[in-house]
């Protein structure tokens, strides 16, 4: 069948990018074949949307932006743009001829419900669709929007919601991408400090503001319900959840819990807040130290004898532009755990835009899925100190506006920084990661493996470093290869190999004996990823899937996890494969202010 496609001319050469008018339509001379236009596969347009702020008191003006390039995607698309409740599901479409529709009813944004119109993708960065150049409060991007004014904030009515835009391909039919921007109405904003010795819930119709250093202590737990939305008052702001204390940070993929910077979207950075630090009873191999630039106080000691230790549950939770620097070069990681047992349950946690180390294990035995990291500015699993933990599906995507000289994209393994034999062995498993960074002038290794660390890598998709994917660094950690104690197999390993990717601390001749001799599994090879060779474009909808023909679903080179009971059996390398793409999903967020 032929159609005749619809252009969208978003904005004319002599209007004012804000205007009114910046959805012109304009006919094409030519028509296209809409048969052919059902390609999957390669790029897809890249799509972000965002509210000035995650959560709203009444009299707070919501406003609403979009960014959208069309990535190398040629096809036309249709585009929707939709307000939907995050409890009920109930969707309430938005068009440029009829403005919010009734529930129930469906129309394009251009406000055709019958045949959807079809467009070129447009380009545009942070276009306000929603705002008042009138606002002036601290939340207010001071611009009008395109699409109207800024939303008023119900007086009552608390409730979790999101906006959604969707690009479709011509018929309206299939989402080609897709992003959504959540947000809360509230009652209350309530400020937190110091410690915390009752039970205690904090619930989603308030916003929390944390103060400086706020503890939970022994044998409290905070419990937090899905969907709240916690902020750090100042760079300070960090919440500790002690030894014999818990968390209770059970979110879900349509209300993750979200602790963030309080500034508004667009404003935000590195070092806005501290973070989120979890200090169990589980064995270290440093008897019962006080966590790196803390005080020497009870309240900040970790370790301890039992492995099975719980601090509680921390799932489907953000932590946004955090890493206070406590002292010269020791900054709050995204997530730290030390000393934590593996009653704890640690899946789906993002780290965004941190200062130092997204992830950092402290010894402890605590297991981990699903863990997101982007713009990190150090490593993106740092184990120390006796780590002995699963990890299975981390996906790690480094920026270059936030990358640092001695970042490694996957991991930095120590087992003790002086005392290299002491026990446990830092020995973590480590199954189906991915690992990419996007090209600039700073950056380190994909994996450095030093100081005695012992640990099992397999199914790891790398690409991207600066210097080689892989180094190991000292006769411990190349003794621990020698007893089996550490491999990196079944893997992706893309980049230079060659002496110049290395360092004079490096045996570079030994590394590469090591993974491509003495381990069998592994490939030097272009992964083949959808997103290609990462932009900061892509990394705002970061596709992470592997192509067809990706060498990472070749099922001879696969390794298949134990059965622990907790990693579960793939038949893909890296952390999202075909029917598994939980970055995606909807829970995170890519923003990159």
């Amino acid at each position: 069948m032929r159609k005749t496609l619809i252009l969208l001319a978003i904005v004319c050469l002599a209007a004012p990018l804000f205007a009114r008018d910046w959805a012109r339509r304009a006919p094409l001379l030519d028509t296209i074949d809409t048969a052919s236009l059902t390609a999957t596969n390669g790029p897809r347009p890249v799509v972000l949307l965002e509210t000035n702020y995650y959560t709203f008191l009444p009299g707070e003006p919501l406003q609403l932006r979009l960014t959208v390039n069309p990535n190398g995607y040629g096809a036309p698309v249709t585009m929707y743009l939709y307000r939907e409740n995050r409890t009920t599901g109930e969707r309430r479409y938005h068009n440029l001829a009829g403005g919010l529709l009734a529930a129930g009813q469906q129309a394009d944004l251009f406000g055709s419900t019958a045949s959807p119109v079809p467009v070129f993708t447009p380009a545009l960065n942070d276009f306000v669709l929603f705002g008042s150049s009138s606002d002036t409060s601290a939340l207010s991007w001071g611009v009008n929007g395109a699409l109207g004014g800024s939303i008023a904030t119900p007086a009552s009515e608390p409730g979790l919601h999101q906006w959604v835009v969707e690009l479709r391909d011509a018929a309206g039919k299939r989402v080609l991408s897709r992003s959504n921007a959540m947000y809360s109405y509230i009652t209350e904003s309530v400020n937190v400090s110091g410690t915390i010795t009752a039970s205690t819930t904090w619930t989603a119709n308030k916003r929390y503001v944390l103060n400086n250093f706020v503890g939970v202590a022994a044998p409290a737990t905070l419990t937090i319900e899905p969907g709240t939305v916690i902020y750090g008052a100042g760079t300070t702001a960090t919440l500790f959840i002690q030894r014999g204390a818990k968390i209770v940070a059970d979110g879900t993929a349509r209300r993750p819990i979200v602790f963030t910077s309080p500034q508004r979207v667009g404003s935000r950075a590195q070092r806005d807040w501290g973070s989120l630090v979890l200090l169990g009873a589980a064995p270290v191999n440093s008897g019962e130290p006080t966590l790196e630039g803390l005080p020497s106080e009870p309240a900040y000691r970790y370790g301890g004898t039992n492995a099975a230790d719980s601090s509680g549950v921390v799932r489907y939770v953000r932590l946004e532009f955090g890493g206070f620097e406590i002292s010269t070069g020791q900054e709050i990681n995204g997530l730290t755990l030390a000393g934590v047992g593996n009653g704890t349950v640690i899946d789906y946690v993002e780290v965004l835009h941190n200062k130092d180390d997204a992830f950092e294990f402290f010894g402890g035995t605590v297991n981990a899925k699903h863990l997101l990291a982007i713009a990190f500015a150090d490593d993106g699993l740092d184990f120390d100190n006796g780590y002995s933990g699963s990890i299975q599906f981390a996906a790690l995507i480094k920026r270059a506006s936030n990358d640092e000289d001695d970042g490694n994209i996957l991991t930095e393994s120590d087992n003790h920084p002086q005392t290299f034999t002491l026990t446990p062995q830092t020995n973590p498993r480590v199954y189906n990661v991915t690992g990419v960074r996007e090209s600039g002038p700073r950056g380190n290794y994909g994996f450095v493996l030093r100081r005695g660390t012992a640990g099992k890598f397999y199914n790891t998709i790398l690409t991207g470093s600066r210097r080689a994917p892989v180094t190991v660094r000292d006769d411990a950690s190349f003794n621990a290869i020698g007893a089996g104690e550490l491999a990196v197999n079944h893997s992706l390993l893309h980049g230079n190999f060659t002496d110049a990717g290395f360092t004079g601390s490096d045996r570079a001749q030994q590394t590469r004996d090591f993974l491509f001799t003495a381990m069998t599994r592994n490939r030097n090879a272009d992964p083949l990823l959808a997103m290609g060779e990462p932009t900061l474009l892509d990394t705002l909808m970061p596709d992470l899937m592997p192509l067809p023909g990706s060498p990472a679903l070749d099922a001879d080179f696969v390794a298949v996890p134990p059965d622990n009971g907790f990693l579960e059996p793939v038949d893909f390398l890296g952390a999202v494969g075909p029917g598994h793409d939980w970055v995606l999903s909807g829970w995170a967020n890519f923003s990159d202010n």
